[in-house]
């Protein structure tokens, strides 16, 4: 794949995949318009209706999303339904062959994924392709696009190294597995989130340090089929840091001495401040942060505060802490 579009921002079109209009859903994805010449998706065929209903089509520029959870059009659903009828392009669904130029071996077209606003292809998934395996081909190898049948023409030696497409449920049970594998990380369970969305890893929530992100990132990378990680984990160790600088170039809490301690994303404020409101003002920007999950404010007010003490408590208040929280950070 192209290293300058990840595959996490392609539009991918799943046919039979739910429409979804500005104001809410109507119809399913039918079909696809692709123009031959220039490898763009020109048009897409949306069936309004279970049974008898009609297809109609819409430019691409109507496409505001699109993925294994289904299409997201900008325009409204009477607009929809006042579509035309006309097809334009080369139209593809999910019954077009997909063949192999120099041999017999043919599939059904299963995925089509394009560049967003472009609608250039990207690549294609085919179903039963050899030996009942469904494979990943990048436009590279398309040899020639006509209504309902795409030929590829992939040399042999690249061919033996194209993994299976997966799954997004069989790449999700692996990924648990594998992370569940790491027993270090079960205590950063409660904090993490992981999803796996059109051969995508997207790894969410908070960890208790960076480097142990980085861990789970390397342990998943070794499953076969997945073919991006989206790492957005925070780490408690980088959080405490970047809160703590935040509240240190806000005017409002600026040499302010307050601790951060941060666990999970659950941030807990420690130290003191002068005024009512400057307390008021670091819980706003804490619970206004990235990647924070909660809040608990233990700042003291005191007039005369301008000093935290370096083994200030993380349980709150101003007393002292014999053992200081791992990731404290202070904004003085």
């Amino acid at each position: 794949m192209d290293k300058s579009a990840p595959i996490s921002e392609m539009e991918k079109f799943h046919f039979g995949g739910k429409v979804f209009c500005s104001d809410g859903e109507d119809g399913t994805l039918s079909q696809l318009g692709v123009d031959p010449s220039s490898r763009k998706i020109v048009s897409l065929g949306v069936k309004i209706g279970r049974f008898f209903g009609k297809t109609v089509y819409v430019p691409f520029s109507a496409v505001t999303d699109a993925s294994g959870n289904g299409i997201t059009l900008s325009i409204s659903r009477d607009e929809l339904n006042a579509a035309t009828s006309q097809a334009t392009g080369a139209l593809l669904d999910a019954r077009s062959s997909v063949q192999e130029a120099n041999s017999n071996a043919r599939g059904t077209l299963k995925l089509v994924a394009a560049h967003p606003q472009t609608g250039e292809l990207a690549y294609i998934v085919v179903r039963s392709l050899r030996a009942g395996q469904d494979v990943l081909i990048r436009q590279d190898y398309i040899a020639k696009i006509d209504t309902g049948v795409i030929s590829i023409n992939v040399p042999e030696p690249i061919f033996q190294t194209l993994p299976a497409y997966r799954t997004d449920e069989e790449l999700q049970r692996e990924v648990e597995n594998v992370i569940f594998d790491m027993t270090p990380i079960h205590i950063d369970f409660p904090g993490m989130k992981n999803r796996v969305l059109d051969s995508v890893l997207y790894l969410d929530g908070n960890i208790s340090s960076s480097l142990r992100g980085e861990m789970v990132e390397d342990q998943a990378s070794g499953v076969p089929g997945l073919l991006e990680i989206k790492n957005r984990l925070f780490g408690d160790d980088t959080l405490a840091a970047d809160l703590a600088m935040a509240l240190g170039r806000d005017a409002r809490t600026r040499d302010l001495p307050i601790g951060v301690y941060p666990r999970l994303g659950a941030v807990r404020l420690s130290g003191s401040v002068r005024t009512p409101e400057q307390k008021a003002a670091a819980e706003q920007i804490a619970r206004s942060f990235p990647g924070v999950r909660s809040v608990e404010n233990g700042l003291i007010v005191n007039p005369k505060s301008d000093l935290l003490n370096v083994m200030a408590s993380s349980a709150g208040g101003d007393g002292e802490d014999l053992i200081p929280g791992r990731y404290t950070r202070h904004t003085k």
